[in-house]
């Protein structure tokens, strides 16, 4: 893309979403791991300071408020507005399209700007300083998008009379509108409010200053350079979104949007005890989201998928409660503690193994990449199942590697299984073991398996080549048990980063 100056007005940010490969359930326990991957289908958060109009406010602006109107385009009736109040560092909402609210949009505005304030008095002080002839007022106006993948596209596809494949989600338009509200839309399980809180909060906190710009750079070694700015993201969209769901979760999503992919260890859920309440202080907040509370423990430790392995991700039109398999696969788990610690125990070492295997794979390339493309060449010829039986003729290193990663998602699969008969729980349905099975004997493919707490309602494979990719969506488009759509997204390593407003025309226009 061709360069261009930044309008400082402007701030534009990006948090990718996630797939979690391995490490369902145990990544909710300090003592295990998951591998996540971060997608380039990416929430993206813009804001500009602007003059708004108050002159349909339904109520009256004290000397102390500035205004912050928030927009989602992509939804019907999908916009809200706020005072924010530098006295009391109190976010209130005037006014919405349907008189409903957003928590989570609410909850990280509330949080973010009351933190700004208290860091940096001054930057806030400034809108009030700004001259605007009344009924007009500096303010906020932030705009939120996303990448279509986010959210099914089998209605506006059917709408249009084609077929559900790569070639017709390519001709959407981009951030296209979804014909739904916010709380009927359907998701691909891609992280969105996990991305939206980590945009948004990184957006708000470069815009006023708190964090440079250059921090979040698309660049890695820059950003590998500016850590502490990418913990006080972490730190406060990891509070925010726990505020939001009432409820300390894993972090593994918000983790994956503002570092990309990693093999993540959950932090204490204590770190944020003492500001989970909505009445807690702002100096417990600012104290819960320090980069110096060393309560903050989690573990990031940079993955990336090997070279010309690429993931390939299907959305399944049949939904799975999460939330509700969680809580039985939890019951289950205490009320069957040596079983389910040995069970723990297998688990944790077939995921651990598939971490080791790619960064093998890595190396494998390095030091011998004639060796590694050729293992690669042959392996895209041929069912996995075919894998092993060849490495003694080959004599490829690489080659072991490829048929070590079959053998290892297959103990994976095989022990997902077992916990969820244990439990009682779909992890891994048959409907969905036939459908893996089927994708593992595409020649090409390395990995399936169905992602972070499993059900019905994803799958995602790793090919080998494109080729192993297309034969794997004609073998989606085909499947009459289920019906399976392709996404999009592929893996990305970056995690939250800054963008040029000025690459983006049809996002700033949509803030006029």
């Amino acid at each position: 893309m061709p360069s261009a100056a930044i309008d400082p007005a402007i701030t534009l940010t990006s948090a990718p979403g996630k797939v979690l490969v391995v490490g369902g359930y145990l990544v909710l326990d300090r003592n295990h791991t998951g591998l996540v991957v971060g997608t380039d289908a990416c929430l993206y958060s813009t804001v500009q300071t602007r003059e708004l109009d108050l002159s349909n406010a339904a109520r009256t602006f004290s000397s102390t408020e500035i205004p912050v109107t928030v927009t989602s385009p992509q939804f019907e009736s999908a916009w809200w507005k706020y005072a924010f109040d530098l006295k009391t560092n109190a976010l209130v909402q005037y006014d919405s399209a349907d008189q409903g609210s957003n928590g989570f949009v609410q909850v990280v505005l509330q949080t973010t700007l009351a933190l700004v304030n208290t860091r940096s008095p001054g930057v806030l002080q400034s809108l009030l300083e700004q001259r605007a002839s009344s009924p007009r007022r500096a303010g906020l106006k932030i705009l939120l998008t996303a990448d279509n993948d986010f959210y099914s596209q089998r209605e506006t596809l059917e709408k249009a009379g084609v077929p559900l494949t790569s070639q017709s989600l390519r001709r959407i338009p981009v951030m296209s509108k979804t014909g739904k509200t916010l709380g009927n839309v359907h998701k691909t399980g891609l992280g969105s409010s996990a991305a939206m809180v980590t945009s948004l909060v990184a957006s708000i906190l470069v815009h006023f200053g708190i964090v440079d710009q250059s921090d979040l750079s698309v660049d890695r070694e820059q950003r590998l350079a500016a850590p502490k700015s990418l913990q006080l993201i972490h730190n406060i969209a990891q509070y925010a979104h726990c505020l939001a769901q009432g409820k300390v979760g894993s972090g593994f999503d918000v983790s994956a949007a503002v570092y990309g992919s990693h093999v993540y260890r959950r932090f204490t859920p204590a770190v944020l005890d003492a500001a989970m309440s909505e009445s807690s202080r702002i100096s417990e907040v600012v104290q819960a989201t320090s980069v110096d509370n060393r309560g903050w423990n989690s573990e990031v430790n940079p993955v990336v998928i090997p070279p010309r392995l690429t993931l390939r991700l299907a959305d399944v039109d049949t939904g799975s409660n999460t939330p509700s398999m969680v809580k039985k696969v939890l019951q289950w788990q205490n009320a069957n503690s040596d079983q389910a610690a040995a069970l723990w125990a297998a688990l944790d070492a077939a995921n651990n193994r598939i971490g080791q295997i790619w960064s093998q794979l890595v190396e494998a390339h390095t030091d011998d990449r004639c060796d590694y493309d050729r293992a690669i060449d042959w392996c895209s010829k041929h069912p996995s199942f075919e894998w092993r039986s060849a490495v003694d003729t080959t004599g490829s290193p690489a080659h072991a590697l490829l048929a070590d990663l079959v053998d290892g998602i297959g103990k994976v699969r095989q022990l997902q299984r077992e916990l969820g008969e244990n439990a009682g729980v779909p992890i891994e349905p048959p409907k969905q073991t036939r459908l893996l099975d089927a994708c593992m004997s595409v020649p090409g493919v390395c990995m399936a398996a169905v992602p972070g707490a499993g059900g019905y309602d994803a799958i995602f494979c790793v090919v080998l080549s494109p080729e192993a990719g297309d034969a794997v969506e004609r073998l989606w488009s085909k499947w009459d048990e289920m019906s399976v759509g392709p996404l999009l997204a592929k893996q990305a390593s970056s995690g939250v980063s800054v963008l040029n407003p000025a690459l983006y025309p049809y996002l700033t226009a949509m803030l006029e």
